[in-house]
């Protein structure tokens, strides 16, 4: 009976136990959910973001197609050695920039000297041979070799002339008859000979002066020149190394003008033409946009792509655009305007994939996701859920958010 009491009372103990826990619990929750809902709480909604909004409005603008592409050098030149000859100095590296005639590579330039030195020598001797100076033209009557022997010939002409009348008179024999005509003949072959032995020396004279002119190429060769301004775009040879003929020393780019090739869908290749105007932007300068217009129209489509290759020219004057930049475009088309959606460029905060605005909905903002296109002035075209006639915010973006309270 005892036993029965007592674990009546444990029991008892045990209940009263768990009301008061229960109890003490919700009158914690109660607790907090009242430190949620006082004024001045960290989950307090945040206050009213000051701001300025201008309306999305639609604008006619000329027809555009986008494309995109790589801008590339005007010129790319692959610099090499024309003649032979140990690398004495490499006076570029990469990044360079240099102007026309600026020596890129020095060659060892002994071997050609010596040539050239021999080469002149030889002319020089064949020219005091002929008797000529720099500024007399070769005449071969004028070589003394030459007026000798025609002097020769015509005095044994004579002769010969003189002992014809007197053998004819029969003042003289016939063996003196025929001694005067050999000595004409004899006088006559060697004066042919000698026009032959000057024909000949001009002609190694000329030969001479080939090879010295070749030599003197060779000289001026083994100082390899940059054929236009430009950027180095890699150097291919150091010194102490030997360089053959047609050896790749440096490439060198022309820069102040790049060209921007891309391809127009076969459909709209009768809207393309020589002169178009093109607005390129690069992820180097996203707030920057730049001109540039079409030179070059492809012959034909391409059979595997049915597209139009297309080559404009875009002006880099100031050098801030570089060859291999990945470019997003907008080409003008010939044809009717087109109605866009636009809105201020400083309302547009760029985000992966495409950009963000915030649109008015009554005293609050929301987030909306769209896509850019043509940029009119400092308006942009917009793409997405975005309608004509809502505002965006275009000030104080940075303390926006979606759903945030603002002010004006």
């Amino acid at each position: 009976m005892r036993k029965l009491q007592l674990s009546k009372a444990k029991g008892a103990y045990l209940l009263a136990t768990l009301l008061l826990t229960t109890t003490s619990l919700a009158a914690c929750k109660k607790t907090d959910a009242a430190q949620k809902t006082e004024p001045g709480a960290e989950t307090a909604e945040k206050a009213a973001v000051a701001t300025k909004f201008v309306a999305a409005i639609e604008e006619a603008v000329p027809a555009r197609l986008e494309v995109s592409g790589t801008l590339d050098p005007d010129e790319r030149s692959e610099v090499a050695a024309q003649t032979a000859g140990s690398v004495l100095a490499v006076n570029v590296d990469l990044g360079s920039r240099v102007r026309k005639g600026d020596v890129l590579v020095q060659l060892d330039g002994r071997e050609a000297a010596l040539r050239l030195d021999v080469a002149n020598a030889t002319a020089a001797s064949q020219r005091a041979r002929l008797g000529l100076s720099n500024a007399k033209p070769f005449a071969v009557d004028d070589v003394a070799e030459v007026k000798m022997a025609r002097e020769a010939s015509d005095l044994a002409r004579s002769d010969f002339e003189r002992a014809k009348s007197l053998f004819e008179a029969g003042a003289i024999s016939k063996s003196a008859f025929d001694q005067a005509k050999s000595v004409k003949e004899r006088s006559d072959a060697g004066y042919e000979s000698a026009r032959n032995g000057a024909e000949q020396s001009w002609t190694s004279l000329l030969a001479s002066q080939s090879q010295a002119g070749l030599s003197s190429k060779s000289v001026e060769d083994t100082r390899i020149r940059a054929p236009f301004d430009g950027l180095i775009e890699a150097k291919r040879i150091s010194e102490g190394e030997y360089a053959p003929p047609g050896r790749v020393v440096a490439v060198l780019v022309r820069d102040d003008v790049l060209r921007f090739r891309f391809d127009v869908p076969e459909v709209d290749s009768a809207r393309i033409s020589v002169g178009n105007q093109l607005q390129l932007s690069v992820a180097a300068f996203p707030n920057e946009v730049f001109k540039a217009n079409i030179k070059r129209i492809g012959a034909s489509v391409k059979a595997q792509t049915r597209t139009l290759p297309i080559e404009a020219e875009v002006a880099n004057g100031n050098l801030k655009l570089r060859p291999g930049f990945f470019v997003r475009a907008t080409v003008d088309l010939t044809g009717d305007p087109m109605k866009v959606l636009t809105v201020p460029r400083k309302a547009l905060i760029p985000v992966t994939g495409g950009s963000k605005l915030f649109v008015r909905d009554g005293e609050r903002v929301v987030e909306r996701i769209v896509t850019t296109g043509q940029v009119q002035g400092d308006r942009v075209e917009v793409k997405g859920q975005l309608k004509v006639g809502e505002e965006v915010a275009v000030e104080n973006l940075e303390n926006l958010s979606d759903g945030a309270k603002v002010t004006r």
